[in-house]
């Protein structure tokens, strides 16, 4: 229709309808694409939030995680502790052996931080990490992915360091696993079978189960530096759920 009018127009040289049917025309084509656009952000914000949640959500559980860990590291290493100090004095009690058991039992199970990254390797992989507006939180996600990729390659040199000296222990300890298993609670201290006189005066396996204490302290430092950096990103979501509203109309 208003194709039809600007011919006639042109072909009457009436310049003035020409005029105000090509701003007509403009007019719509404009507040069109601003249409468009606001669609767009809206559409933008809407996925924005819901990525902010998910991205709060997957820190929130790495966090916990890395918080089981250090409590488990923790009373591993107190029990590396009492290993190295029975050791050190050749003496076990009775009511020291239980300790001493579940210590050997328990000797380089590591448990490293995990970063629950499946929100960041989607917005990564499509190409979306830039629908985060906030610059300094999308710095954040990326230095939290690299510092989570360093810590995996420490990790390795220290299952490296820590392999032969668990082979070491392993070959001086016998567990005895009924039929059926141990189940979730691992054996029983009657299932560890060692001989503690002759461990007393092995300085090798002093030495290892040293070395294995020394170990589990970094690890445990690895998840404290980790839950530190997730609770900073997690507080920057926070106060970016805030601004992720959708624009006025």
């Amino acid at each position: 229709m208003i194709l039809r009018r600007l011919t006639a127009n042109f072909r009457r040289q009436d310049w003035m309808a020409v005029a105000v049917e090509l701003v007509i025309v403009v007019l719509g084509v404009f507040i069109g694409l601003q249409v468009n656009n606001w669609n767009e952000a809206r559409n933008d914000r809407a996925l924005e939030r819901q990525y902010i949640q998910r991205l709060h959500d997957d820190f929130a559980l790495s966090i916990k995680h890395a918080e089981n860990n250090i409590a488990n590291m923790q009373a591993q290493f107190v029990l590396e502790g009492k290993m190295v100090d029975r050791l050190r004095e050749c003496r076990l009690g009775a009511d020291q052996r239980a300790d001493f058991a579940k210590g050997v039992y328990r000797l380089g199970r590591f448990q490293p931080p995990t970063l629950i990254r499946g929100t960041i390797d989607e917005l990564q992989s499509t190409g979306r990490m830039g629908i985060i507006q906030n610059l300094k939180l999308r710095q954040g996600l990326s230095n939290v992915v690299g510092a989570q990729e360093a810590s995996s390659q420490v990790l390795g040199y220290i299952v490296a360091r820590a392999t032969p000296q668990i082979a070491y222990i392993d070959a001086r300890t016998v567990l005895l696993q009924p039929q059926g298993g141990w189940g979730d609670t691992g054996p029983t201290p009657e299932q560890v079978v060692f001989d503690f006189p002759a461990l007393c005066h092995d300085p090798g396996y002093i030495g290892a189960v040293s070395t294995l204490q020394e170990l589990t302290e970094v690890v445990a430092r690895q998840n404290q530096r980790a839950i530190a950096a997730d609770r900073a990103i997690v507080k920057m979501l926070d106060a970016e759920s805030g601004r992720t509203t959708e624009p006025a109309e």
